[in-house]
């Protein structure tokens, strides 16, 4: 506190006075004591607060408090304040300078005498410290060879009722003038005050709690810090009782500060930092605008209103040549669209501490007045157009030379660690990720997500693409599979760039590439699947791990192809061989047009595995184009031959050539080459029927379906007749079976059928049969055969045509799919007569006796056919007995027979008339009656009788 207080009414002076250093020499004519300065002395002069930190509002707000006035409940608007501590002006006296105690002799002595200060550091209370604005402390100094002093009148104006006031002023160096008692003020020469800022503590003090003020910490501490190297300038400084005036402007290399103030209240105050928004690193500038205005949303007060306003002074960034930098962020340029963003809250500056500096305020996020973070508009361009995205961005404050904050590790990982990832949507858009001349397939992708990210360059900072979320047209249009999967860019391509063919990683779990159940769309010979955890730019999505490494070698089949990835129904990873290339599958994204997605698959040798022989030629083909003008799918087998079963060979099908094409929506058309058919082992008896029949040069008939394709041969042989031996209905079949679901090829070979069995006939003997077997490549899958013999008459008296037939014979059904195995004896006896071609009759009975395997049951059946056909009119009765378990089954007869096709027959055979019906036993009973009738008509004939 000062040791003496002058006060002067006049024109209001009221100063705080301190010395040290003065003695008393004698008294004056009016008796007054004179004081003498000695070596070291100083005087200082307090003055009251100089300033008086005002609540700011936005422009358009009204007050922020109101206070009731008066009894009739008025109120007035109210904006809060704080003051400012004392200032002070600090003099040092030469020895021998002498003073009366007035306060017409302090001034008097004190007018334009130098004012002491300190360089830098906290001031003491002997050194010139001027509190203005509030909480920053400023020396005011003048450049070399110059000195500052204060000019003031020592005496009142007695011609002008004016405020004492103390002008701080640059005058030349050397002896101090005099001022000339109540004349005009003396001015200085014209040269600005050099401000330094000084007591950074009391800069970095907290601001009032609840409002802001025109200058916060954050800028007074930015003030301090730049002030404290270089000064700031002023135009003018003056010191009153009722408050100091100021206008002054800092401007350094990354900040700018303004401020007018008069009669310590702020008119104008402006600060601005210049900066960069993290991640994308285009430079812009923060500005903050306080005007005092009489404002008609105040009550026409005169208030202060402040803006915020973020200016982007670099719209437009372009991206390095080359580099991880350019590689990881694949845009030629990203322009910020909008440039000035007004209206948003103050800073929030986050603070980090910097050596030399201590706290220092580096970053903040842009924030609108409503509270949300600001969304930046960007536009990148790339080869193929630009996209558009909006990005939260946050603002680094530049502070190099004293501190590059651009560069810092530490601040980078502070702001990776607050900033994150930004995710952005970019729907379906078009990008080449890989910005290269020499464009491959792989490089453009269908983008549905971007995630970004910051990382650090010698520049600044710099943005990349933590992972993309990437749709692939080629699995959309063959495999129906529409998911968009975040990738990542591949370590490798981005530290070497075009060099490596891997361009992007999985950043999930890897695709599942599967045409197994859907080989119709793999050409249906192959049902390729892989996992794919990378894309690469000429093959598509492929599995990394099967890849041969830096140097080319071939690829391990079995870390590529599962068990369940078939060719010919054999596993693909035992067949192929040599493997320099995994399939193909890619799409090119066209401008307008639907994508063309190609799976290519060439040149792939073969090798022998199992039932499946290869030979030198043996190779896979498999081409399938998908675009708006269709889809044609071809896959060829070159040069193999398939032998079944592999243990003890019964059959070799030597193929040239095996082909399945398909285009659009027609049926897939099967192509099959030579095909030579080698019975071994065991069938060398059909050794010489194989040298008459050349299934190669007849034409199949080809069933496509969804599920897969069948190609059958036929070769019927004509009826031979030697004498009194006749043999007739033989048919040799052959059929190749491809599904499409991944079930192996089977190849299935009939002797005649069990639909129409060959024939076989001696004078009055004769019998029959069929032999048709299915083999794959595990073997022998299902074998059905059956013979018959009996005694066979037939004759021909050119008006009527009779035969009757008395056969008995077994048939075998062996099923290896379940195990099963189904053996059949039956009796067939039956006849038909024929009158002049209009009417025939003819009646089969059919007993036989089956026992089956699979449920260890002897069945028994019996089926009467009646038919007769007359010119016009045919009729046909059948009466079946169904099946009749006769032993095993592990069920009861009537447990069997209570849902057999024939209830009504069974009920008869089962419940007479004389018996009671189950209630559980449903009949028709027209048809019971008829049986009974039936029944009664043969009860007393013999068999074969007339009734």
């Amino acid at each position: 506190m000062p040791d003496y207080l002058l006060m002067r009414a006049e024109d209001h002076v009221v100063l705080g006075v301190t010395w040290s250093g003065l003695v008393v020499s004698g008294s004056g004519a009016d008796g007054l004591p004179v004081l003498e300065a000695l070596d070291g002395a100083w005087l200082v002069l307090t003055f009251p607060p100089q300033h008086l930190a005002e609540e700011t509002s936005p422009r358009g707000s009204a007050a922020p408090l109101t206070l009731p006035v008066g009894p009739g409940g008025g109120a007035v608007p109210v904006w809060r304040a704080v003051l400012s501590g004392p200032s002070r002006l600090a003099f040092d006296l030469a020895p021998g300078t002498r003073l009366v105690p007035t306060v017409e002799g302090v001034l008097g002595v004190l007018s334009r005498r130098q004012l002491r200060h300190r360089s830098g550091g906290t001031p003491g209370p002997g050194d010139t410290a001027v509190e203005l604005p509030w909480r920053l402390i400023l020396s005011p100094q003048g450049p070399a060879a110059s000195r500052v002093v204060s000019v003031h009148p020592s005496r009142p104006m007695p011609d002008e009722a004016g405020l004492w006031r103390s002008r701080i002023v640059v005058e030349p160096g050397g002896p101090r003038g005099e001022s000339g008692g109540t004349g005009p003020e003396p001015h200085g020469t014209g040269h600005e005050l050099d401000l330094f800022a000084v007591d950074r503590g009391l800069a970095a003090a907290d601001d009032p709690a609840g409002f802001t003020v025109p200058l916060g910490r954050d800028d007074r501490v930015s003030i301090s810090i730049e002030a404290a190297r270089r000064p700031a300038r002023a135009r003018r400084l003056e010191l009153s009782a009722l408050g100091g005036t100021l206008v002054a402007r800092g401007v350094w290399e990354n900040y700018l500060w303004e401020h007018h103030a008069v009669l310590g209240r702020d008119m104008s105050v402006r600060t601005l930092a210049t900066g960069r928004l993290y991640p994308l690193g285009h430079r812009a500038e923060y500005q903050q605008f306080t005007e005092r205005r009489f404002d008609p949303d105040a009550a026409g007060a005169a208030v202060l209103r402040q803006l915020h306003v973020l200016t982007v002074t670099e719209p437009v960034r372009g991206a390095p040549t080359d580099g991880p930098a350019y590689r990881a962020f694949p845009f030629d340029r990203a322009e910020i669209v909008t440039r000035s963003y007004p209206d948003l809250e103050p800073a929030a500056w986050q603070s980090r501490p910097v050596p030399g500096l201590g706290p220092t305020p580096t970053h903040f996020w842009p924030t609108s007045r409503a509270g949300q973070r600001v969304l930046f508009p960007i536009r990148c361009a790339t080869p193929d157009g630009d996209i558009t995205f909006h990005l939260p961005l946050i603002f680094v404050r530049d502070w190099s030379p004293a501190y590059s904050s651009l560069t810092d590790p530490g601040l980078a990982q502070q702001l990776h660690a607050e900033y994150g990832r930004s995710s952005v949507a970019v729907p379906g858009q078009r990008i080449n990720l890989a910005g290269s001349a020499s464009r491959h397939a792989g490089d453009v992708h269908e983008v549905h997500r971007l995630t970004i990210e910051g990382s650090l360059h010698s520049t600044g900072y710099r943005p990349r693409l933590h992972t993309l979320d990437i749709a692939l047209p080629a699995l959309r249009s063959l495999l129906n599979d529409e998911r968009a999967r975040p990738v990542r860019f591949a370590g490798r391509y981005l530290e070497r760039g075009e060099v490596e063919d891997v361009l992007l990683e999985l950043a999930g779990d890897p695709i599942d590439v599967t045409f197994v159940g859907r080989a119709d769309r793999s050409g249906g010979l192959v049902a390729p699947r892989y996992l794919a955890n990378a894309i690469s730019r000429t093959l598509g999505p492929v599995n990394r791990h099967a890849l041969p490494g830096t140097a080319p070698g071939p690829i391990d089949p079995a870390t590529l192809f599962p068990a369940d990835a078939t060719l010919l129904g054999f596993r693909l990873s035992e067949l192929v061989t040599q493997l320099s290339r995994v399939p193909q599958l890619t799409a090119q994204l066209r401008s307008g047009r639907p994508p063309l997605v190609q799976m290519v698959w060439t040149d792939v040798r073969l090798q022998s595995r199992g039932p499946f022989e290869a030979t030198a030629d043996s190779r896979l083909r498999l081409v399938v184009t998908h675009s708006d003008t269709g889809t044609e799918t071809t896959c060829t087998i070159t040069g193999f031959a398939l032998r079944f079963p592999v243990t003890r060979p019964l059959l070799r099908l030597r193929f040239t050539e095996l082909s399945c094409t398909q285009r659009g929506g027609e049926p897939p058309r099967v192509t099959v080459g030579d095909v030579n058919a080698e019975f071994l082992g065991d069938l060398q008896l059909l050794e010489e029927l194989q040298n008459h029949v050349r299934l190669a040069g007849l034409m199949p008939r080809i069933d496509a379906t969804s599920k897969g394709v069948e190609a059958r041969y036929c070769l019927p042989l004509p009826p031979v007749s030697a004498g009194a031996f006749v043999m007739k209905n033989v048919v040799v079949s052959a059929g190749i079976t491809v599904p499409f679901d991944g079930r192996p090829v089977s190849v299935a070979l009939g002797f005649a059928s069990r639909a129409n069995p060959f024939a076989l006939t001696v004078l009055a003997f004769g019998g029959g049969g069929y032999l048709e077997l299915l083999v794959d490549h595990r073997g022998l899958r299902r074998l059905e055969a059956a013979l018959e013999f009996g005694a066979l008459i037939e004759v021909d008296f050119l008006v009527a045509r009779a035969e009757v037939h008395a056969l008995g014979g077994i048939s075998f059904v062996l099923d290896e799919r379940d195990g099963s195995v189904v053996l059949t004896g039956y009796l067939r006896i039956g006849g038909c007569v024929q009158i002049l071609g209009l009417l025939s009759v003819s009646v089969e009975l059919t007993i036989a006796m089956t026992y089956r395997s699979a449920t260890k049951a002897l069945v028994g059946r019996a089926t009467l056919v009646l038919e007769i056909d007359l010119w016009l009119w045919s009729e046909s009765v059948e009466l079946d007995t169904g099946e009749w378990v006769l032993a095993g089954g592990g069920a009861t007869r009537r447990a069997a027979f209570a849902d057999t096709a024939a209830p009504a027959l069974y009920a008869a055979l089962q419940f007479p008339a004389d018996r009671e019906r189950p209630a559980d036993v449903q009949t028709d009973d027209d048809g019971l009656q008829r049986w009974r009738e039936y029944r009664a008509a043969f009860a007393h004939q013999p068999f074969g009788g007339t009734p």
